[in-house]
Order: C-alpha cells, then sequence, then structure tokens
C-alpha cells in the first residue's frame, strides 16, 4: 500500500517551485488532491470555480499545465496523466529517499563501546560530530547559486560531510533538490556514471541531448565522492563537459557537491581548449582536521552518551591518555575514533 501521507506538502513545494499564482494554486491543489484523482473536469471545475463557467475552468487549466510544459512536453491532451505520473514519480523518490535516511539513522537502544561505527562513512547524524560551521557554510553557498567543492586530505571526514549534506538537504535548501550520492571510486567508465545517475534520478539512462532533455524537469543536489578519480582515462572530456554544462545555469537541473583530496585548479588544470569541469561554479570549502578542543569535546561526549550500557558509563580516560590520542592522532576523526575505540576496550576489562 502506497504511503501518500506528505502528498498535501509536497504539492505545496511544488506549486513554489513553479511558481504557481494563487489562483493556479487553488486549481492544482485540487486537481491532484488524493481524493480527486478519479473525478471528471466537470467535477473538479465545481470544485475549483464553483458557479462559474466552464471556460473560466478550462483557461485556469491551461495557464496551470503552460507552468509544468517542461515535464508535459506537448500541446495536445492528455496533459493530466502526464503530470500526475511525474508528480508521483517525484514524491517516491523524495520520500524514499527521507526513508532511507530514517532507516540509517535507526540505532540500537544501548552499546557496550560508544566510539562507533569504526569504519566506512558516518550516514548516522547520532555519531556525526562537530561540523556545523562548515555545513552551515555549504547551504549559505548552494542557497545562493552556487555549487561547492569540500577540499581536505584522505580520513578527514568528506565523505561523512556528503552524507550529513544529503540528509539535511530538505531542511537547509531554500529550493527543493534530491539529493543524489556518487562514490565515483565505485564508477569506472562513462557508462557506468550515466546509469547510475540516471537510475537514481528515475528516468532512462541517456546522454548528451537526450540526458539535458530528460533532466530538465528535475531538480538535483549531485554529490559526487572522490572526484579527483575523473582525472582517470576512463572518463571522458564529454563527460566531464556535459555535467559543467548541466551544472552551469540560474537554475540549473544539477547543483554540484563534490568531494576531492586536492584543490580543484592543481586536479584539474586548465589545458589547451580543455576547460576545467568545475572551474568558475563549485566555491572551495576546506574541511580541517579536529583540533585539541574539538577531540577532548568528542571524548567527552562519548563518554557520556547515552546510549551506552549502564555498566560501562563510569569508564573515564585520563588527561595523559587524552593527550597521547591528541599527539598521534592528527586531529583524523578516523584515527581519533579508532584509538578511542580501542582504549575504552582495554579499560573494560
Amino acid at each position: 500500500m502506497e504511503n501518500w501521507e506528505q502528498w498535501e506538502n509536497f504539492l505545496k513545494s511544488i506549486a513554489i517551485d513553479y511558481k504557481l499564482t494563487s489562483a493556479e494554486q487553488e486549481f492544482f491543489f485540487r486537481r491532484f488532491e488524493r481524493i480527486n484523482l478519479e473525478k471528471d473536469d466537470k467535477e473538479i471545475c465545481c470544485l475549483v470555480m464553483g458557479d462559474e463557467n466552464e471556460e473560466a475552468y478550462k483557461k485556469r487549466k491551461s495557464q496551470v499545465y503552460r507552468k509544468f510544459q517542461t515535464i508535459i512536453n506537448h500541446s495536445g491532451k492528455n496533459k493530466f496523466p502526464i503530470l500526475l505520473e511525474w508528480l508521483e514519480t517525484e514524491y517516491k523518490n523524495r520520500y524514499t529517499q527521507q526513508q532511507n535516511y530514517n532507516t540509517s539513522t535507526e540505532f540500537p537502544q544501548k552499546v557496550s563501546n560508544p566510539f562507533i561505527p569504526l569504519n566506512g562513512i558516518i550516514d548516522n547524524p547520532k555519531f556525526f560530530f562537530n561540523r556545523e560551521r562548515e555545513i552551515n557554510r555549504i547551504f549559505e553557498v548552494l542557497n545562493s547559486g552556487s555549487s561547492i567543492a569540500i577540499i581536505g586530505e584522505s580520513g578527514v571526514g568528506k565523505s561523512s560531510m556528503l552524507k550529513a549534506i544529503a540528509q539535511k538537504a530538505s531542511q537547509y535548501l531554500k529550493k527543493t533538490r534530491k539529493p543524489i550520492y556518487i562514490d565515483l571510486q565505485n564508477i569506472h567508465s562513462d557508462d557506468d556514471f550515466y546509469a547510475e545517475l540516471c537510475e537514481q534520478i528515475g528516468i532512462k539512462i541517456s546522454r548528451g541531448r537526450n540526458l539535458k532533455l530528460n533532466i530538465k524537469p528535475y531538480r538535483i543536489l549531485l554529490l559526487l565522492d572522490v572526484v579527483e578519480n575523473m582525472i582517470y582515462d576512463w572518463f571522458t572530456n564529454k563527460l566531464r563537459s556535459q555535467l559543467r554544462g548541466l551544472a552551469n545555469d540560474v537554475d540549473p537541473p544539477l547543483r554540484l557537491v563534490v568531494a576531492a583530496s586536492k584543490p580543484l585548479d592543481i586536479l584539474f588544470p586548465d589545458s589547451g581548449d580543455q576547460t576545467s569541469p568545475f572551474k568558475n561554479i563549485c566555491i572551495e570549502e576546506y574541511l580541517e582536521s579536529w583540533n585539541q578542543e574539538t577531540i577532548r569535546d568528542f571524548i567527552k561526549s562519548k563518554l557520556q552518551a547515552d546510549f551506552l550500557e549502564p555498566e560501562y558509563q563510569g569508564i573515564e580516560f585520563s588527561e595523559d591518555e587524552i593527550s597521547d590520542i591528541i599527539k598521534t592522532s592528527d586531529g583524523y576523526p578516523g584515527k581519533v575514533k579508532h584509538q578511542c575505540y580501542e582504549l575504552f576496550e582495554r579499560k573494560k576489562l
């Protein structure tokens, strides 16, 4: 059974995105209200226009459908089922995305070691620590109309930052965009990339002009991890150029958030007639390692975590132990966490 409980709020966000007037919104909400989908035009006309004539209703309907001409893409009849299909697909994409994030944040009530998870990307907000300033800055840039590049050394937390941005997009973005995360470590050709992108959007696999047409109705926040892999020979200039084209506009279908280990002008220098794919598109945000204060706050918060089993809640780290972690970890979050985990395990014995 489909879950449409957010349908009304979804329609409101679409109406804002497509700049419907108050009169147009009245038709749009009535026509696409779930309980009205099986009703014919005469019934909808009565709901929307009351005693006004049918011609006024037809004019109102035409005005609304013109706002969605990039989706409907024809001037004939049967516009309603085309727009409804797109709306339901877009709703499911957003709802499924949110459901996935909600599932990923589920967490067992109690654990025996608070310094988890140890491996991989942190995609649970419970474990994401002390990047509020960077997140606020990133969304300021995105809301200003620019794309952004997160630059930082390996192990500093770029991938986890991308996941956090994806999770917070619906809350922080002024204009709704569907977050799509692609790890370029798992993509080894143009074909792989286009297949992954199109499948996540929910459109037919395409490239070039066809992709430009197919993606036009959508607004995507594309998060590319390990973007330095795009320098490899298995990615072509055509792909890099198309990415640039789809992200380089006033209101483009793609807004980019890319993560890289080096500044983009070093990874993708201009060469002859080839322009860097991200030149003048991405503003760079540098992700630094944790300082002493952050490491101390992290350790303190974990030792006092409410999800720690009661029998281990009295464990403490000495000042010498904390100082040693600060010194040997160099402030890399992953190293800090591993060392804290191992120390906590020893103290449990």
